[in-house]
């Protein structure tokens, strides 16, 4: 079982980075945040870092390590690199307080223009008390609409604590060997990406109440994307081939 787990886990990200990278991923509107785990025991947390193209639901990658500016720098590294980028688009960031983003986004994206918003929220015993809004880069008219929050990002992350045991609360199935781990990720994130319909992406063609008609077009993350015209399955992913490097 972890002999397949092993090798579904590459081949899924094998076949999401070379991809996205040979396709090149359009990214507009860019959430990052991050969940804590542990790693062997309860004593030594290890925090994964995620993100999340918000106006597809396209989960773009994750990076597992602690919680600093290096981990999140090797996450805007590899956003960097699968992303199509020009100097006519602004690129709209939203993150929480951390630190480290901001640093990350300074270090890699410079030369890409981009606008930046915080979320800051306060809590007093685990209660939402307040949520503040800081535009570290650019103004409020960078993000029109609804898009001043973190929402998307904070719902993939539930998404994975109900579907990964590892990243689950106040649990013993915590993360014994980090290899297992990201593959586990990997085979979420090929699910997610590329076979699950996401409710919030479907398109009305029918407005007719009679049953027995169809109602709704459904898109993965993917589709919607741009990258797939259908959703595809793990016998897809098992079969097809993928260049070496």
């Amino acid at each position: 079982m972890e002999q397949r787990q092993k090798v579904i886990g590459q081949k899924s990200q094998q076949f999401h980075l070379f991809f996205c990278f040979t396709i090149g991923l359009t990214i507009v509107f860019l959430q990052m945040d991050e969940l804590w785990s542990y790693l062997k025991n309860k004593s030594q947390q290890l925090w994964v870092f995620i993100a999340l193209e918000s106006t597809t639901k396209f989960w773009i990658g994750f990076e597992l390590g602690s919680r600093t500016t290096y981990t999140a720098n090797r996450l805007v590294k590899g956003i960097k690199k699968l992303g199509k980028w020009g100097k006519d688009n602004i690129l709209k960031v939203a993150t929480d307080k951390l630190a480290a983003y901001k640093n990350a986004l300074e270090n890699i994206m410079s030369e890409i223009p981009y606008a930046y918003l915080q979320i800051v929220k306060r809590r007093i015993k685990r209660r939402l008390v307040t949520v503040k809004k800081y535009f570290v880069k650019g103004t409020v008219k960078d993000f029109p609409g609804k898009s001043q929050n973190t929402s998307f990002i904070e719902r993939l992350n539930l998404t994975l604590r109900q579907h990964i045991s590892y990243l689950q609360r106040k649990t013993l199935g915590y993360c014994k060997n980090k290899l297992n781990f990201s593959n586990v990720m990997w085979i979420n994130l090929f699910n997610y990406n590329y076979i699950q319909f996401h409710k919030s992406l479907r398109i009305r063609i029918n407005n007719e109440n009679e049953k027995f008609i169809k109602k709704y077009n459904h898109n993965t993350p993917a589709m919607q994307m741009g990258l797939t015209n259908s959703p595809l399955n793990w016998r897809y992913l098992i079969t097809v081939p993928i260049p070496c490097k």
